[in-house]
């Protein structure tokens, strides 16, 4: 009996993994850009988030989080721990999720100086 749970682990661990990193929350064929001030980002693993504060129409906050490549993926692409902070001034490309809910998958970020960081 041992080997037979000990056999079937990995394929378990595997199909954990694969669901986890699945974009199937986010809707691939849109994109939308959020402004808004840096609450929080947690640069780390699994992923690193962005929380924005973003106005609504009404002029009432609303939170937003942007789900984020890992933190030794973002460095690759010249990310630091340091390249956003809380009260930056943002905007964010995003790939919405598909349940309306205030989030996304980042695709961009224009940060306060101007400089443009991409996913790709």
């Amino acid at each position: 009996m041992k080997r037979f749970f000990a056999a079937l682990l990995p394929a378990a661990l595997s199909a954990a993994a694969v669901a986890h990193h699945s974009p199937a929350v986010f809707d691939q064929s849109k994109e939308i850009t959020v402004a808004g001030v840096v609450r929080e980002f947690h640069w780390g693993n699994p992923h690193s988030w962005i929380h924005l504060d973003v106005a609504g129409d009404d002029g009432t906050v609303e939170r937003w989080s942007v789900e984020m490549d890992p933190a030794s993926h973002l460095a690759r692409r010249g990310w630091r721990s340091t390249t956003v902070k809380p009260g930056d001034e943002v905007s964010v490309v995003v790939h919405p999720l598909r349940n309306n809910e205030k989030g996304g998958q980042y695709v961009s970020i224009t940060l306060p100086g101007g400089a443009v960081m991409d996913a790709r």
